[in-house]
């Protein structure tokens, strides 16, 4: 069953409500959201658990290094259960004082062996 725009926007909200102490958020990009997610190349389909187990898990594990990224940084994210891929870009910026933090993720992928051009990859 393919992914709801939906479903995404659930997915992103309740990633941010996590990460809102921190001043980051997530945000899926039309790449990822229109292009990707329910592209037939992704074999099995992805569903919005695994979306959310990974969000889950790297939030879990990598959440400090992820506030340690810089403006600019690129990184990607591997679920080393479902070969899931997520390359991602770091905006940071400094609204009202407070230096706030936009993840985007640009696209998704199911590929075993996927090469990412990222030095930093956080796996989960």
């Amino acid at each position: 069953m393919p992914i709801s725009q939906q479903d995404l926007q659930v997915l992103q909200s309740t990633i941010n409500a996590r990460l809102a102490a921190h001043h980051t958020a997530f945000r899926l990009s039309v790449h990822f959201s229109v292009d990707r997610v329910n592209d037939s190349r992704n074999n099995p389909a992805i569903t919005i658990a695994e979306l959310d187990s990974i969000f889950t898990r790297l939030i879990g594990l990598h959440l400090g290094k992820l506030l340690s990224l810089n403006n600019g940084d690129t990184f990607n994210i591997r679920c080393l259960k479902t070969h899931i891929n997520m390359p991602c870009a770091v905006r940071k910026q400094l609204v009202k004082g407070v230096t706030t933090q936009e993840n985007i993720v640009i696209t998704v992928m199911r590929k075993k062996h996927f090469v990412a051009k990222d030095a930093i990859e956080f796996h989960v």
